[in-house]
């Protein structure tokens, strides 16, 4: 028998829990591959919690460990979890969910605080994470994930967060054109949608269902005639800077933007050095043709401290992808969060070939994004039901 998996086919707690060997996929993660087991693992973090018990399984430095570990020696490990996933029920996990918001959830479960002078937890309590492991003491969001002059002071520096040699010094011509306040501060909406560009979003009919988020990020300014399968709303939209050309076509990329409605655009405007004078223009040129949709500057001290963050948990990408930027923004962002078009194989779980993209044939640049190894924390976080992964076909386009 499959040491990652424990049966199938049986029927979930009358609570409404998963199936128990969903259970114990998801708290012995590494059941199959000894070697890999994180250091610090124990038989007793790896029992599975009684039906209708506590169901934050596992910590979250266990999943992420154990899921950026076996991507690399066994490939077949994410699709078998994939497939595990298809068969299992997915429920959301407030608490799986608060681990990755600012602030972070109280060392102890609220349920059974813990007593003053008892050096550690009782067995039955789940701690939380400790504070270097946290998403929240390094990333705040909500308040950081743009510039603004509340977290910009006059006379600061600017450290590009992809080159951290390079730094400019804040003057009153940059606080002119920010924000005084963060853009997030409605946060958090009650639904949202992360809306990837990936190929897996083709006839999958997932635009009606999208378009009822209470707010939809997209990325890269993706073509909008494909609203069967990836709707029409956009709340925020991320731009490459090395995308916009605007010294002689300023017009119509202001009439393009309007084709997305009124959205946030976000724009990486001091990763590099190169970007911050076509990001300005594409501000200023927003605000010449009175367009709806308005330009914001992504903050690098946010961005560095991401990425600081998940090269500390085994994610060596030489950059982190704008994708899975604004999810983890979107983690704090958000009460209940799924995620649409991120897939980074060349076939889908059938096996059926893809293109890289929903709208166009193009293939995979190798080597600037760790993909495969960013795929494998969002199926963590599914796992935990801190998020929903969506695959396939949406249920409305399944029943016609």
């Amino acid at each position: 028998m499959d040491g990652c998996f424990y049966g199938s086919g049986s029927s979930g707690g009358l609570d409404g829990s998963p199936p128990r060997e969903c259970l114990l996929s998801v708290v012995n993660p590494t059941a199959s591959f000894p070697a890999l087991r994180p250091r610090g693992w124990t038989q007793r973090e790896t029992e599975a919690p009684a039906a209708g018990g506590d169901t934050t399984y596992t910590d979250y430095r266990q999943v992420s460990d154990s899921l950026s570990l076996c991507p690399r020696l066994h490939e077949a490990w994410i699709w078998r979890r994939l497939k595990l996933m298809q068969s299992c029920p997915w429920a959301y996990n407030a608490r799986a969910l608060g681990r990755y918001r600012y602030p972070p959830p109280p060392l102890y479960s609220p349920q059974r605080p813990a007593v003053p002078q008892t050096p550690s937890p009782p067995p039955h309590v789940t701690p939380s994470l400790p504070r270097r492991e946290q998403l929240g003491h390094c990333c705040n969001a909500s308040a950081d994930l743009v510039l603004t002059r509340d977290n910009t002071p006059l006379g600061s520096r600017i450290v590009c967060d992809g080159q951290p040699a390079k730094k400019l010094l804040v003057q009153e011509a940059l606080l002119e054109i920010l924000p005084q306040g963060s853009p997030f501060q409605g946060a958090p909406y009650d639904s949202c949608a992360v809306v990837g560009n990936g190929g897996i979003l083709h006839n999958s009919g997932c635009g009606p269902e999208i378009d009822r988020a209470q707010f939809v990020i997209r990325f890269n300014l993706p073509p909008m005639g494909f609203a069967e399968d990836v709707g029409t709303k956009s709340s925020v939209i991320t731009v490459n800077p090395s995308i916009l050309v605007l010294r002689r076509w300023r017009r119509p990329f202001a009439e393009a933007m309007g084709t997305y409605g009124a959205p946030l655009l976000l724009i990486p405007a001091f990763s590099f050095i190169s970007f911050a004078a076509v990001s300005s223009q594409a501000l200023y040129t927003l605000e010449d043709f009175g367009s709806p949709a308005r330009a914001v500057f992504m903050n690098p001290e946010y961005l560095a401290g991401l990425d600081g963050h998940w090269h500390r948990r085994g994610l060596r990408a030489k950059r982190l992808s704008s994708g899975f930027m604004l999810v983890n923004a979107a983690l704090e962002l958000c009460q209940h969060l799924t995620l649409y078009g991120f897939w980074p194989f060349p076939t889908d779980p059938e096996g059926r070939p893809l293109p890289y993209h929903y709208y166009d044939k193009q293939t995979p640049k190798p080597g600037v994004h760790a993909m495969p190894d960013e795929f494998t924390r969002y199926l963590g976080m599914h796992l935990q039901g801190a998020l929903r992964l969506h695959l396939g076909r949406c249920q409305e386009a399944s029943d016609l």
